[in-house]
């Protein structure tokens, strides 16, 4: 019997990746192009021994701020196996939302116990749990979008993840994940020709504040994910200083030297016609600073985006996000931003921006059929996990012929959240009558969670 070299491809596919319903390729990826596409679901297997699973609880386990530990593990990612990884729970918000069920976040990092290790040419991946999302798809979405802009942010798939623990578990089915690209070396080498540059996570920093002429002094609010070299500190230090000191006349004049004005100015489109404001333009975090060269211009890549499409708990109702203001679509005190627009060049790049995303790849058509074709390939995953609704996933896609309440499956509560669909619509609506002049817009304003 002849056996065709296609025909083999697509069996040996079935040990590691789930279709959904799409054309798929044979197992262990040999790259990283070849394993983010976010059409994929993909197996990934954990093993932990029983004394490192309940390692990876945090002592301080309310949720935020908790302390994550790594413990070794093993993983199967796409048919490919990996001992003696590294792997810990992650998230605030989601963390705190899985507290009593198993589908937690989870962040791998290949190399912690083993120099050299990687899957792909990639040293670390997150493994997002969606616990926060009736819809699955918001965060890939997101990323599709940003990428479409030719905006530097993370490659996405997603995995169908079970669980493994001798004597509690056995392939325990956790469920549909996103699987998020890490904001590293290997990710800033690729985007900028350099992983040597300066990276900063900041937190809780809606102002951008100039600290003084100490480095050590910016390091709590920047966070640092790089070393950082002297001539670096001093560029940030600078940028900051130009922010909260400069006079309107220099502001003008130098911004353009720390910022490329217009890949900014579309960065903040993409935020306000997503209405995502679980980040710098309302909590000051989620997003990450780069500076590939000392004397270069700082690059804003976007960062845990599963909140966007007005979904936020706390940046006002649904209906307030839904009519997120186009023309201030962030809180008092965003320094930067509130600098920036009242330069006419920057209001006109951004308003440009806007209107452009509204009519091209956020256009009620193209928006639909990313949202389709991501339901498609999710869609049989998400059947079968305990702790999603599979009615309430349906409901973002399409009008039920009947309401129906989400379900109580495996003892966890599903989180509502404004439905795909709706936002789609009533956001076009809002931005629509903006634009025209006939209605103002919600301008957050900073509260606490």
């Amino acid at each position: 019997m002849k056996i065709h070299f296609k025909t083999l491809g697509r069996i040996v596919c079935l040990w590691g990746c789930v279709s959904g319903g799409i054309e798929v390729e044979a197992v262990s990826p040999k790259t990283a192009a070849a394993f983010f596409q976010d059409t994929k679901v993909w197996d990934v297997v954990l093993t932990v021994s029983p004394e490192n699973y309940a390692a990876l609880e945090p002592r301080n386990s309310k949720g935020f701020g908790a302390d994550f530990k790594y413990v070794r593990a093993n993983v199967t990612v796409a048919g490919k196996a990996l001992e003696n990884v590294g792997l810990r729970y992650k998230g605030n918000s989601s963390f705190a939302t899985a507290r009593g069920i198993l589908k937690k976040s989870f962040k791998i990092d290949f190399n912690r116990f083993v120099k050299g290790q990687k899957f792909v040419g990639l040293t670390k991946l997150n493994l997002n749990n969606n616990v926060l999302d009736p819809s699955q798809i918001r965060e890939v979405l997101a990323y599709r979008l940003w990428r479409k802009l030719e905006l530097p942010g993370s490659r996405t798939a997603f995995a169908r993840v079970t669980l493994t623990v001798p004597g509690q578990y056995d392939k325990k089915l956790l469920g549909l994940y996103a699987v998020v690209e890490q904001v590293n070396g290997p990710f800033l080498k690729e985007r900028f020709g350099t992983g040597e540059g300066l990276l900063l996570k900041p937190e809780r920093s809606l102002a951008m504040p100039y600290l003084g002429e100490a480095f050590a002094e910016y390091e709590r609010v920047y966070v640092p994910k790089s070393n950082v070299k002297p001539r670096q500190a001093k560029r940030l230090i600078a940028f900051t200083r130009l922010i909260s000191q400069a006079d309107d006349a220099a502001f003008s004049e130098q911004i353009g030297d720390f910022i490329g004005l217009g890949q900014f100015a579309r960065f903040t489109a993409a935020h306000t016609v997503l209405s995502h404001l679980d980040s710098f333009l309302l909590r000051g975090h989620n997003y990450y600073l780069y500076l590939p060269k000392a004397v270069g211009k700082f690059a804003f890549l976007p960062w845990d985006v599963n909140s966007t499409f007005a979904s936020h708990r706390s940046a006002g109702s649904p209906e307030q996000q839904f009519d997120l203001s186009v023309k201030k679509p962030f809180a008092k005190g965003q320094r930067l931003l509130e600098r920036l627009m009242k330069l006419e060049s920057f209001r006109e790049s951004y308003v440009g921006e806007l209107k452009k995303l509204v009519v091209t790849h956020f256009s009620k058509e193209a928006i639909g059929r990313d949202m389709a074709e991501l339901r498609k390939a999710v869609e049989s995953t998400v059947r079968e996990d305990e702790y999603s609704d599979y009615r309430e996933f349906v409901n973002n896609f399409e009008t039920p012929k009947a309401a129906a309440s989400p379900e109580r499956r495996g003892g966890f509560r599903v989180v509502r959240k404004p439905l795909l669909r709706d936002f789609v619509a009533k956001r076009h609506e809002s931005i629509a009558a903006q634009l025209a002049g006939d209605r103002e817009g919600y301008t957050p304003g900073s509260r606490r969670r």
